[in-house]
């Protein structure tokens, strides 16, 4: 279709979608209108609505996602309990803003600058139907040929809100940082050797640090001689994004604590070839969030984790082909149990560094760690394969 046809759509179908994201939708089109991913990050299949009120210079976007039993991800998040990542609900949203600035033909507005008041309260697991993405353009603006797009969004499945997003931004320059760039901290990789054998649970809450095969060991459920404890997991596979943790300590007398953690970067990354060249920044934010629930586990917090979200995260570049370290500083600011229960919590600050220079900032990430709520039975149809809000097992099934 024409650019100008494309403009006057309020509505594209899957087949329209997946030909946006190969490039392949408009023909002549502006140059650098914002892309969509491809391949296995696809973020939604259709959009049932678009639409912009030039009197109040308002705009919407609805976006949806229909989920499969086999999505591939329910393979590696988790080995176990899959459930779709959270960082998937982030990165549907900022690319729905993206789809909405190539539409308005607000040429090069594709990079995702900042998101916050991110909650979650509910998740997506494999025998849901279907998530809707629900943005609403907030404003548009523009300085010295510069966009600037701010919205803020709803994720439901099957009609129930699962994630709540207050504020998110998509622009034509990164936001400017003070920070120079820095080398890493003196801090010795953990020497990586076979493991021979599991841990107990006290001989890993004692570690300063994790090699790489430990934290391997752990996304597979294998670090660790548990004794059917419902030890908390790591993503496996693709949706692993640590490499090691150099260290990881807790003061527990004013209740901080610091995990250093790092990550070789290849150009082979599997995410590049579908991302034109860019690391998503969600899988950055999954990064913090995978550390916090390893810090759980790591403080004797029985039971699986979840990402609840955050405040705020500012993205100042990309993290791309020819970088070579990723590193992880996330300073605890405060843990907290609930009686009865017994979920644990823990809130923290979090930078990241591409070979030295600052590449994300995020403020008051949160994570929880919930008992009796793993799905062990998947691909077997039960309540625990439907989300929603989340679903406590019944003591004494399957774990």
């Amino acid at each position: 279709m024409t650019f100008d046809e494309f403009q006057k759509k309020n509505r594209f179908s899957s087949e329209e979608v997946l030909a946006h994201s190969q490039g392949a939708l408009i023909s002549q089109a502006p140059a650098e209108l914002p892309p969509l991913p491809g391949s296995l990050l696809l973020p939604f299949h259709e959009i049932t609505k678009i639409s912009w009120d030039q009197s109040t210079k308002t705009g919407r976007i609805e976006a949806v996602r229909h989920n499969r039993v086999d999505e591939w991800f329910y393979a590696c998040h988790f080995l176990g309990d899959p459930v779709m990542p959270g960082c998937w609900g982030v990165d549907a949203v900022w690319q729905a803003l993206r789809f909405f600035a190539a539409w308005r033909g607000l040429s090069s507005c594709g990079k995702v600058l900042a998101m916050e008041d991110v909650s979650f309260f509910g998740q997506i697991r494999p025998y849901d139907k279907k998530v809707v993405y629900s943005v609403e353009v907030l404003s548009i603006e523009e300085e010295g040929g510069e966009f600037l797009v701010t919205g803020k969004a709803v994720v439901s499945v099957d009609g129930t809100p699962v994630y709540t997003i207050g504020s998110v931004q998509v622009g034509s320059a990164y936001w400017e940082t003070d920070h120079e760039a820095r080398p890493l901290p003196g801090i010795p990789d953990a020497p990586d050797k076979p493991l021979i054998r599991k841990l107990s649970y006290d001989e890993f809450a004692a570690k300063g640090s994790l090699s790489r095969s430990e934290v391997l060991a752990l996304s597979q459920g294998s670090l660790i001689a548990s004794k059917g404890a419902e030890i908390g997991l790591l993503p496996s596979s693709l949706m692993l994004e640590l490499g090691s943790v150099r260290s990881i300590s807790y003061d527990e007398a004013g209740d901080e604590g610091r995990i250093v953690s790092s990550r070789p970067n290849s150009p082979l990354e599997w995410h590049f070839a579908m991302n034109h060249g860019e690391k998503p920044a969600a899988l950055t934010i999954d990064a913090v969030w995978q550390q916090l629930g390893l810090f759980l586990t790591w403080r004797r917090n029985l039971g699986t984790g979840r990402a609840l979200g955050f405040e705020k995260v500012e993205v100042f570049d990309a993290i791309g082909p020819a970088d070579r370290e990723i590193l992880y500083e996330v300073r605890i600011l405060r843990t907290s149990k609930t009686e009865g229960t017994g979920d644990a919590f823990v809130r923290a600050d979090a930078s990241v560094f591409a070979d030295g220079r600052l590449v994300m900032r995020g403020v008051n990430f949160n994570v929880g760690c919930h008992r009796n709520i793993r799905y062990s039975d998947y691909p077997q149809a039960n309540e625990m394969g439907y989300g929603g809000k989340l679903k406590t097992r019944e003591t004494g099934s399957a774990a």
